[in-house]
This record gives C-alpha cells, sequence and structure tokens, in this order.
C-alpha cells in the first residue's frame, strides 16, 4: 500500500498551503514506513483532490491516496461508505493536456451530482495515469479510523 496524505486547517489558497507527505507511506514488512518528509505543498496530486472536495464541502480538510485495487472497493462498498467515481477516458481533451487539471476536473466531476461528501473517490486510470482511491475526511483522526477498517 503506498500513500500519499495531506492535511489543511481552514480556507487552503492553493497546495502550498496544506500540510502533505512529499513521498510516500510504504508497508514494509509489518511496519510503515514513512518515504518523505511533511511539507507544505508535498503532495501536490492529493492537494488538488482535497482543495477541490473543500471548495464543495468545507468540512473535509483530510485526505490519503491509495493504491487501487477492486478488492478495496468492494470492502469499501461492504462497509457502506458513500463512493463515487470518474472515468478518466471521459475527461476531455483540454484537460489532459493542462498539468495539474486532470484531478480538478475528476473530482469535480465525481461530487457534481452528490448530496453529501463522500468518503471515497476513485478512478482506474487511463493511458500514463496511475489509477487511484482518494479517502476523504474532517481529520487525520478520522482518516486514520477509516484506513483501519479496512486493514482488519
Amino acid at each position: 500500500m503506498s500513500n500519499k496524505f495531506c492535511f489543511f486547517k481552514k480556507n487552503p489558497k492553493s497546495i502550498k498551503d496544506i500540510l502533505g507527505i512529499s513521498g510516500r507511506i510504504v508497508k514494509t514488512g509489518n511496519k510503515i514506513t514513512v518515504a518523505g518528509d511533511l511539507s507544505y505543498g508535498g503532495s501536490k496530486h492529493v492537494a488538488t483532490a482535497l482543495i477541490t472536495m473543500n471548495k464543495k464541502y468545507p468540512d473535509i480538510r483530510s485526505a490519503i491516496n491509495l493504491k487501487y485495487n477492486k478488492e478495496t472497493i468492494s470492502k469499501l462498498r461492504k462497509e457502506k461508505w458513500v463512493i463515487s467515481s470518474y472515468d478518466r477516458n471521459a475527461e476531455p481533451k483540454n484537460t489532459k493536456t493542462k498539468e495539474g487539471s486532470s484531478i480538478e476536473w475528476g473530482v469535480k466531476y465525481a461530487i457534481k451530482n452528490l448530496k453529501g461528501p463522500p468518503d471515497v473517490i476513485y478512478h482506474k486510470g487511463d493511458f500514463g495515469k496511475e489509477p487511484m482511491i482518494i479517502i476523504f475526511a474532517k481529520t487525520p483522526t478520522l482518516i486514520i479510523e477509516k484506513i483501519s477498517k479496512l486493514v482488519i
């Protein structure tokens, strides 16, 4: 499981206002290792997803990116989490070619018809785009609680 993790206090203006891990969180044997530093602007993709989510749902201030796999999505469905997704193949060409705009487009697409914030947004990837799952919550503590349900 390789992850990127982010959190901010309130009203972020850019990814530089969001605290994130510049590397990854990885499982090494039975332990978890943080390979990178905690810094503002440390996780561009997750920070972009979080800012986009926060514009519609201001209470959502923390997120983590997980490697996509079908089994994880199945576990999340069994937990009755609110799950949304988007298809990278449906992404407009001008968005695909503009650096940094794919995640924003995807999150907006995934939440546009929802009445409340999703726990999860995922996509299955596209040419040159790694599939991913992003888990959202109000705080880092709630992110850890959610992830704990996945590993039990």
